[in-house]
């Protein structure tokens, strides 16, 4: 899961801190600055700009279910998805995912299999605003399942 705002017609991670909108880009853009880490060590690959809420056009958290077998998963991953060699870990809490299901038991209620992307019925990307947009409707967006790559490395693994 991760945080994404709108600005410019245009959407960029963005993380919150102080009060303060910072929005992080690949690419050199008008009105970003080289990222300058807490170590003093300039990234000259990352751009950041810092913006108030008030300049944004929406702000969301984005996350992401699995459909499985006609069944939904979270991922398993920490932070964004992860595709491995056109693979996608699966969670589950459920133990008849464990007995039935070929999930593997990483501690108690924690199961996890891993499954090929042809093999999973669709993605669903998750919008949910967040601040002062928390009001505005949640926005699903369903990846089917033979343009789950394509979504991935444009979106995701840039």
């Amino acid at each position: 899961m991760g945080k994404f705002a709108k600005y410019k017609n245009k959407v960029y991670p963005v993380f919150i801190r102080n009060g303060k909108y910072r929005l992080k880009s690949i690419a050199r853009e008008p009105g970003f600055k080289e990222l300058v880490d807490l170590t003093g060590k300039v990234h000259q690959d990352i751009y950041v700009k810092e913006v108030d809420l008030e300049d944004l056009e929406l702000i969301y958290e984005r996350k992401y279910r699995i459909i499985y077998q006609g069944r939904e998963y979270k991922p398993f991953a920490i932070g964004e998805l992860v595709i491995e060699n056109f693979k996608i870990s699966l969670f589950s809490s459920d133990y008849l995912d464990y007995e039935k299901n070929g999930f593997i038991k990483k501690e108690q209620f924690v199961f996890m299999k891993e499954v090929s992307i042809n093999e999973i019925d669709r993605l669903v990307l998750i919008k949910t605003p967040i601040d002062k947009f928390k009001e505005l409707p949640e926005e699903k967006i369903i990846i089917p399942s033979n343009d789950i790559l394509e979504y991935y490395e444009k979106f995701i693994n840039n």
